[in-house]
């Protein structure tokens, strides 16, 4: 997408009794001006499509990449702790069907991000680019219905059947092989692979307990670490090593997995030596 502004898009409200209604289809390119606990007063359903970042709501906190969906729900108080080169596309919608079809999809405010969902980036950047006042609800509608549609979409029969664990190891290995990629996202691996993301990236939690975007942070942690002991590199040197393009962000990250900065984790360490 060459458009490096903003682009939004509005419809009028509808009928309060309509299945689905969505009023609001936004490209977002600098969401940090939007600042801190920011709320809305429908249902929102965001595609990343670059950058990294950190969904904070009362629920949890939620690690965020492109190819990511995250849900917000109405009057859900919540902060987007984000990079700079953070983006993502969003379709606000209402209507009576609204809370049932996000929980057929298990999309609750504990549980509000589904991964691997990259394949949607060209459909919704084309659907909005032929946006207009006069079609927009009829666009966002089957944009939203054929979103649900490619969440619920059946798994594999013989990926389901044994070798979850099998593939499960494969990913890991690959994430220990790729972390330094700042562009290694879990979409693209099971493309590879040939298993469905939603599925893997749902039973890659209940087997490991966490989810791969968390487990390759730890990684990308991990090796962080390594390199602060035993080099002399720089933090932003170490950052573009790790996987992360804005050292500032990794900065971030580290200090909120390590519970300390990248430069006092390296003073602690040395004095730790002396």
């Amino acid at each position: 997408m060459a458009e490096k502004d903003n682009i939004c898009k509005f419809s009028s409200a509808a009928n309060g009794d309509s299945d689905l209604f969505a009023f609001q289809f936004i490209y977002e390119t600098m969401p940090a001006r939007l600042g801190d606990n920011r709320s809305y007063a429908a249902f929102v359903c965001h595609l990343v499509t670059e950058g990294s970042a950190i969904f904070h709501t009362a629920a949890g906190s939620f690690s965020l990449e492109a190819g990511d969906l995250f849900f917000a729900f109405p009057s859900l108080t919540f902060t987007l702790e984000c990079d700079e080169n953070f983006k993502y596309l969003y379709i606000a919608f209402i209507g009576s069907h609204a809370t049932e079809m996000l929980a057929a999809m298990e999309v609750t405010r504990e549980n509000p991000v589904h991964r691997g969902c990259g394949g949607l980036t060209d459909i919704w950047f084309a659907a909005i680019g032929k946006c207009s006042s006069d079609n927009l609800a009829f666009m966002t509608k089957g944009v939203l219905y054929y979103t649900f549609a490619c969440l619920k979409q059946s798994e594999p029969e013989e990926k389901t059947v044994g070798g979850c664990e099998g593939v499960v190891a494969q990913i890991r290995e690959a994430i220990e092989q790729n972390y330094a990629n700042a562009d290694f996202a879990l979409d693209h691996l099971c493309r590879q692979l040939r298993y469905n993301s939603n599925y893997i990236s749902r039973r890659f939690r209940e087997i490991v307990g966490i989810s791969f975007s968390d487990y390759l942070i730890s990684c990308r942690m991990r090796h962080a670490c390594i390199l602060l002991d035993e080099t002399n590199m720089t933090v932003r040197e170490i950052s573009a090593a790790v996987g992360y393009r804005d050292a500032l962000y990794f900065s971030k990250v580290f200090r909120r997995i390590m519970k300390t900065s990248p430069s006092e984790y390296r003073e602690n360490d040395q004095s730790t030596d002396e």
